[in-house]
């Protein structure tokens, strides 16, 4: 992990072209909302003075999704990794800002409190005993934030209650037997 960062939301507007002046320092935010969220423009966290616009209408095309919590701020899934320019890659979780640097496996969980999470409980009765499935999936199911639902994860891996895949299958997870 490069460095992480908070997020500053400046302001919620009603169109695109209101949003770009407050955008002053890397990490600045700034939501564009008609009755629903539609965009979240974002000055580049890795300082290059890129506006990035982040599209959270699914009737845009592909869209990201904005997780929005009054105690614990605003969540963005998935990673936002620009594949021009600068090349930043990083997740906005809990109004904050993890930059990565070419590596996504840097991913560092132990930043943030248990509070408002899934339980390991609720987390593990999602896991099936036989093949796996996607933290994303689990996220869904529990109506949960997917980093939130990782970070349970792979405490859960820790423990030996369950098991995380390798290469294509990072993300997913299974659940150990008791003979395992």
């Amino acid at each position: 992990m490069s460095r992480n960062q908070r997020l500053r939301l400046r302001k919620v507007v009603e169109s695109r072209t209101e949003a770009s002046r407050h955008l002053r320092s890397p990490g600045d935010a700034v939501l564009v909302d008609r009755g629903v969220p539609r965009w979240l423009l974002i000055s580049c966290p890795c300082g290059c003075g890129e506006e990035l616009p982040i599209n959270l209408d699914s009737r845009a095309g592909k869209a990201w999704r904005l997780y929005r919590n009054p105690k614990w701020g605003l969540s963005l899934f998935p990673s936002v990794w620009r594949d021009t320019d600068c090349r930043s890659h990083f997740i906005i979780w809990r109004n904050e800002i993890l930059l990565f640097g070419r590596n996504e496996d840097d991913f560092d969980d132990s930043s943030f409190g248990e509070e408002s999470m899934p339980t390991a409980e609720t987390v593990l009765a999602q896991i099936p005993t036989t093949g796996m499935i996607s933290f994303s999936d689990i996220a869904e199911a529990l109506d949960a934030v997917p980093w939130d639902v990782l970070r349970v994860c792979r405490k859960l891996v820790r423990s030996g209650n369950a098991y995380e895949g390798r290469g294509k299958e990072r993300g997913s997870f299974g659940r150990k037997s008791q003979g395992q």
